[in-house]
């Protein structure tokens, strides 16, 4: 974002930038915390709590026994590697 300044001054232009999605705010865990969080439960063979509902996401497996993601019972949000 750039903040220009009145018209009529000689004050240079102020360039200021807008919080991210990454950029922790007021002590609140960001995206990528919340979504390394859901990841590491399920690749520890743990349900967790879907972000987009807060219903159960459970772990979901290819033909390894590593988990290759996870869908929610509830609003079948779905997460991948």
């Amino acid at each position: 974002m750039l903040t220009l300044p009145k018209s009529g001054t000689s004050e240079p232009a102020v360039e200021a930038s807008a919080p991210s999605l990454f950029d922790a705010l007021g002590g609140e865990p960001t995206l990528d915390q919340l979504l390394v969080g859901v990841w590491e439960g399920l690749a520890a063979h743990r349900d967790v709590r879907c972000l987009a509902c807060g219903g159960e996401m459970t772990p979901e497996y290819g033909v390894h026994a590593r988990p290759i993601g996870g869908r929610c019972g509830s609003c079948a949000t779905t997460l991948r590697c």
